[in-house]
């Protein structure tokens, strides 16, 4: 009589390949985005650890396009209500025909409507221009360990942060801040580099930026005085 051997393991089952928004032919289109949105931004630095870094960058970009385009959505919306607020309290102030009551909220919605008509062409050039920048910089370091791809995924996904818009006054700072932390985690992760290189490549430009804004106020204001000091007295 043979000896009788075990029947073979099963294999073992593999991971799922991608993000959840790169399988939401298998999860469905809400949930993936959902649990994306939710990977991205409670737990970061795992999300971009195991986020693929090629296979194209039509899904990445239209999961960017789609929570940019729903945050600036909501704060059209607020921008919309805050316009029509004030132009109706400055409307009380003078002229109460009904012209100068209806021009606040015609002004409010056509501005709202143009916002969201633009806005999905101004967040794929935004996401475009980000991506290049902290990529140059990531090369001027030599810290650029991967492609260009690379370095568009994690700013299309950090788009994540654009969903705290919702809080009203404070969403916009609080998402613009959540993003850059998302930044610098998703590009260590994405790039095998130190959080240092990481921070640079997304502060640098922030930096930059405020200086020349800076030297700009001061060369304006310097104008101003200059010519009041020419007025005559």
């Amino acid at each position: 009589m043979g000896q009788d051997f075990p029947p073979p393991l099963p294999p073992a089952p593999r991971a799922p390949q991608g993000t959840p928004w790169e399988r939401r032919d298998e999860l469905g289109a809400v949930p993936a985005l959902f649990e994306t949105t939710k990977q991205v931004l409670l737990t970061p630095s795992e999300f971009f650890g195991a986020m693929p870094i090629s296979g194209g960058i039509g899904a990445p970009l239209a999961y960017g396009v789609i929570v940019g385009y729903l945050g600036a959505l909501v704060q059209g919306v607020y921008q919309a209500v805050l316009n029509i607020g004030m132009g109706s309290a400055f409307a009380e102030l003078g002229d109460r025909s009904p012209l100068s009551r209806l021009a606040p909220m015609l002004h409010g919605g056509l501005g709202l409507a143009l916002q969201l008509v633009i806005a999905p062409v101004l967040i794929v050039v935004g996401l475009f221009i980000a991506a290049g920048i902290y990529h140059l910089v990531l090369m001027l370091l030599g810290q650029a360990r991967q492609s260009f791809e690379a370095t568009l995924r994690v700013v299309c996904y950090g788009q994540a942060a654009s969903i705290v818009m919702i809080l009203p006054l404070c969403g916009g700072l609080v998402a613009a801040l959540w993003r850059v932390v998302i930044s610098i985690l998703g590009l260590a992760q994405a790039h095998r580099i130190g959080h240092g290189s990481a921070a640079i490549a997304v502060l640098a430009p922030i930096v930059l930026a405020c200086c020349c804004c800076a030297v700009a106020m001061l060369f304006v204001f310097g104008g101003i005085a200059g010519l009041a000091s020419h007025l005559p007295r």
